[in-house]
């Protein structure tokens, strides 16, 4: 490796212990490097998997809703360093868990993680006289994000609770909808990385359903569940519905902002006159 000065060049002072010297690629490395442990730091406390657009968005349509809620249900078995295994205490799992935890019997199972494996999101790994099952890389990571990549954050704690009692069609829509998840406003859209509010493309039960695959029928009803649990919000204006993701669900900033404030409390009011219908 070169022993590299920094000097200036009008004085001729020797500028290096004053300074680190790097070159291009070890600032690049170094700058991805910070960028992982910042956006380790966003939400402490928080555990959260990265879900990238890009390739989510070109499986979308190839993927039913319970393939797709099978995914979901598996993320909060991601663990740091485990390079994309999925573990439960300490231990990976083995078949018999990913059963229990979808709630499929051993061929509907072995079907679903199979189509996984097709498509790209699972890989499944002999290891010893049982498998190990892997999140792609390429489309989910836990500890580290992609630099360049776009993202949203699932969070593993809240959206486990979340969907601890819904069937897999139920729960696949909340994976189908990542890649349309607005960064800062919240809302479904059409283009979710505008940065103007004002021109945010709302989309529509019918739009929705065309983007992730289903007919509007069976969007409508996963989206009353979804909203009953508290993940989704449905607000009209007119004839207009623009539907909402709770915050706590699903992010993508670095810092939250006043209006994640004010949507987490639209939520919790919803909530309130769901409970209490008669106040």
């Amino acid at each position: 490796m070169k022993n590299l000065r920094l000097v200036d060049l009008e004085t001729g002072e020797d500028l290096t212990k004053d300074y680190v010297v790097r070159s291009k690629a070890q600032t690049d490395a170094y700058r991805q490097i910070k960028e992982a442990e910042s956006y380790r730091m966003i939400d402490v406390g928080k555990r959260w998997v990265a879900s990238y657009h890009d390739p989510i968005r070109a499986i979308i349509r190839d993927l039913s809703l319970t393939e797709a809620g099978a995914i979901v249900k598996l993320l909060p078995f991601l663990r740091f360093k485990s390079e994309g295994k999925l573990i439960n205490n300490g231990k990976p799992l083995k078949q018999v868990d990913i059963q229990r935890i979808i709630g499929r019997g051993r061929t509907s199972t072995n079907a679903i993680m199979a189509r996984l494996q097709e498509l790209g999101v699972v890989e499944i790994v002999p290891e010893g006289r049982s498998n190990a099952y892997f999140i792609s890389a390429e489309f989910h990571t836990l500890g580290g994000v992609r630099r360049g990549a776009s993202f949203t954050k699932i969070y593993q704690v809240s959206t486990r609770e979340l969907i601890d009692d819904l069937d897999l069609h139920e729960t696949g829509l909340l994976y189908k909808i990542l890649p349309f998840f607005h960064f800062s406003e919240y809302y479904l859209c059409a283009n979710p990385d505008e940065e103007n509010p004002e021109i945010i493309d709302h989309l529509s039960r019918v739009e929705l359903a065309e983007l992730v695959g289903h007919d509007s029928d069976t969007v409508a009803e996963a989206v009353t569940r979804l909203q009953r649990k508290g993940a989704i919000l449905a607000t009209q204006s007119g004839r207009t519905v623009r539907y909402l993701v709770h915050p706590d669900v699903m992010f993508r900033q670095a810092n939250e902002s006043e209006w994640t404030q004010s949507v987490r409390k639209m939520f919790a009011q919803h909530a309130n006159r769901r409970s209490n219908p008669n106040q």
